[in-house]
């Protein structure tokens, strides 16, 4: 009982936060003029660049797949060939797409990021929706112009006069109190843990995003970036970050983009050559089970990339912390509905369940047994965890 109210208060907690977040202007400012990003900038095309390739580049290869069946019916079976091809171009400069999608890009001479967010009170949500979301552009190139790296307490007070006064001038009046200016050094965390997992640091870029999450994609170590949304570096510790993009860092290492590629291409080849009267039997109950099955692919590869952080960095408590912190809502859903641990297993996402990833972290806490087949563990693990969860609904 005591357990469960602790449970409930820090929920309560957790969703007075998140909706502080989600009513706050972000700015994030790089270590120059040049490269600054506000909310609202970017066009619908790349909002939905984003969302495909923000978290997981299963996502991606699932877009295709829908595509794939639109396009049959226009080119018939040549679709196969089509979509292969632009799915190969589209991961060959998956890093170069990503990369241009955030407009901060820490590097070795401007590793700092700051993050300025801005609380909103009724008299600025009125203003901004009074003159819509291209107020928040011209707000950004004014702090373009003008701001820096808030890396000292005269910078801070800079930073935030630099913000009102770019406010102030759109009719949107804030004060200081309202501002909160957290400064990262991005870079830096990136190569450190790059170095543990004896990788070349990928190029790095920040989405103004405030949800707490990160991805990684490329097809090799040379060939790779790392997306970090604000919310990230505005909500978790350098250990859990470090955590968090050690998991990228494990996806960029097993080559997970190209395991989806093959398996989504093979997909592709097989419905139209190989079991395609299955195709016709089945109809959209195929479509079903051909996306459940790259989803539990991810779901693989989502845990043998736990598995990799928690045993090259060694904080697997990190780890367990910031998945906390990113999906406190399905944590406590699962552990209080015993209906909903099952249900999630079966959830179109290449996540596993978030109660299942941080219990599991902690097998490693006192592991001495080096672990050779970071792969087959994860699917024995899979294995272990659903069965669990069927049996004990």
């Amino acid at each position: 009982m005591i357990s469960r109210t602790v449970d409930e208060i820090e929920a309560v907690v957790f969703s007075y936060f998140q909706n502080i977040k989600t009513t706050s202007l972000y700015f994030v400012i790089g270590a120059t003029e040049q490269h600054s990003e506000a909310p609202g900038q970017r066009g619908p095309m790349s909002n939905a660049l984003k969302r495909i390739f923000a978290g997981n580049t299963t996502s991606l290869f699932l877009s295709f797949t829908l595509l794939s069946f639109a396009l049959y019916f226009i080119i018939g079976v040549y679709t196969v060939f089509l979509l292969i091809g632009v799915q190969l171009v589209a991961l060959v400069f998956s890093d170069k797409i990503v990369y241009r999608m955030g407009n901060v890009r820490p590097n070795a001479e401007r590793p700092l990021v700051t993050i300025a967010s801005v609380r909103s009170n009724l008299e600025t949500l009125k203003s901004i929706s009074q003159h819509g979301k291209k107020i928040l552009s011209q707000i950004r190139d004014e702090i373009t112009r003008s701001a820096t790296v808030a890396y000292s307490t005269a910078a801070n007070e800079e930073l935030k006069s630099t913000v009102i006064g770019a406010l102030l001038r759109h009719g949107i009046i804030v004060s200081g109190n309202e501002i909160t200016l957290k400064t990262r050094n991005v870079y830096r965390i990136v190569q450190e843990v790059s170095e543990k997992f004896s990788r070349q640091t990928p190029k790095i870029t920040v989405a103004n995003t405030i949800v707490s999450n990160a991805s990684a994609t490329g097809i090799s170590s040379n060939r790779s970036t790392v997306m970090i949304t604000a919310g990230s570096l505005e909500d978790l510790s350098d250990e859990e970050l470090e955590a968090v993009i050690g998991h990228e860092l494990g996806h960029v290492k097993g080559h997970d983009p190209v395991i989806l590629f093959a398996a989504t291409s093979f997909e592709f080849v097989g419905r139209f050559y190989l079991w395609f009267p299955l195709l016709l039997y089945l109809g959209l109950f195929y479509f079903v089970l051909a996306f459940g099955a790259i989803f539990l692919i991810g779901k693989f590869l989502e845990t043998r990339a736990d598995t990799e952080s928690a045993l090259i960095l060694g904080s697997p408590v990190a780890l367990g912390s910031a998945l906390t912190k990113i999906g406190f809502r399905q944590l406590y859903r699962e552990k209080y509905n015993p209906g909903t641990k099952l249900f999630d297993w079966f959830r179109f996402d290449p996540h596993p369940p978030i109660y299942f990833r941080i219990a599991r972290l902690s097998k490693y806490l006192e592991r001495q047994k080096p672990v050779r087949h970071t792969f087959l563990i994860s699917v024995r693990d899979i294995a272990v965890g659903f069965f669990s969860a069927l049996f004990s609904a």
